[in-house]
């Protein structure tokens, strides 16, 4: 559980250590993101005055915290491992978890677990002035997306993850409850993907002209009553790729609200700000969208990597409702 202070006083094995790499040390579960952000916003502050990222510690010095609502002290959710060695960890992310902090969720991702889980790693390396040891993830999922998450533990680690993925040598593997029945027993998708300047959603997407160039490959594994299941193989890695993609052939994900209907998301997201009466029909609790496997050369071992989710049990139960 991260600890939450209003207060630290810098001890005499931390003088002379850079203000984030202390942050990074005394609160493992917070992103570098949000170290630099409480720094510059003045949200936290040094002997009383702001101070600097790169600003050298003293013995004595006081560090002020203000945390402005966040909830840094929600404990980090327990995940399975898939796998792990020295450099990599592979997570089992449910659905309802966020990958990492974002907006008002700063705390109880998935990133939080891995630095937990590795506090007593990190602040060995950085006592030793080592700050190449922090995890940081590979790749992100969406909160109600399940699946395999990857974690590169170190910053050589992360390095090489990511000219893995940049190289599409970092292949995903999707399984998916689409709505309606795809004709087609495999297909390609093809849309540039950017953001939506139509919609109320900051973060919908849209196919358009102005978008960076996304390509998914599906193949049909089932078909249900008025639904399809299918495996999906983006290659490419744009923000909501394999949901705007289906949706924009008219098989939207199940239980997509934001891509099949903006107004129903919208009056759902009142809903739970506690703005609006809950919308009727009962919604369903997420999207079914399973990141069913990862495959990758591991970039340290040489070894052909394949790692795995199981199918969660609620995304199991749809698929036994809607068989014919």
């Amino acid at each position: 559980m991260i600890v939450a202070p209003g207060r630290l006083i810098v001890q005499r094995e931390h003088a002379g250590l850079r203000a984030d790499v202390y942050f990074a040390l005394r609160l493992p579960g917070l992103s570098r993101t949000r170290i630099r952000q409480k720094i510059q916003t003045g949200e936290s502050l040094l002997n009383g005055r702001r101070y600097a990222t790169s600003a050298r510690l003293r013995e004595g010095d006081t560090i002020t915290m203000d945390w402005r609502g966040t909830l840094p002290g929600t404990p980090a959710p327990a995940l399975d491992i898939l796998f792990e060695d020295q450099w990599i960890l592979a997570l089992d992310k449910p659905a309802g978890i966020a990958s990492h902090p974002m907006g008002r969720t700063q705390s109880g991702t998935a990133i939080q677990f891995a630095r937990e889980r590795d506090a007593e790693a990190i602040a060995a390396h950085l006592a030793r002035g080592d700050a190449g040891f922090y995890p940081r993830l590979v790749h992100r999922l969406d909160v109600f997306t399940s699946g395999v998450l990857i974690v590169a533990r170190t910053n050589e680690g992360f390095r090489e993850m990511q000219r893995l993925v940049e190289a599409r040598r970092f292949s995903k593997t999707y399984l998916s409850v689409v709505e309606g029945i795809v004709d087609d027993e495999e297909g390609r998708i093809e849309g540039a993907i950017g953001r939506d300047p139509s919609s109320a959603v900051g973060l919908k997407m849209a196919v358009t002209r102005e978008g960076l160039p996304a390509v998914t490959d599906y193949a049909v594994v089932r078909r249900l009553a008025g639904h399809t299941l299918v495996r999906a193989f983006p290659l490419t890695g744009r923000q909501h790729q394999v949901r705007l993609h289906f949706a924009s052939i008219g098989h939207p994900v199940w239980g997509d609200l934001l891509y099949k209907d903006e107004k129903l998301f919208l009056r759902y997201q009142d809903s739970l700000a506690g703005l609006g009466e809950p919308p009727d029909p009962p919604l369903p609790p997420r999207h079914l969208l399973h990141a069913e496997a990862v495959s990758f050369v591991h970039p340290f071992t040489g070894k052909a990597m394949e790692i795995c989710s199981p199918l969660p049990a609620d995304f199991s139960l749809i698929i036994g409702r809607l068989s014919p």
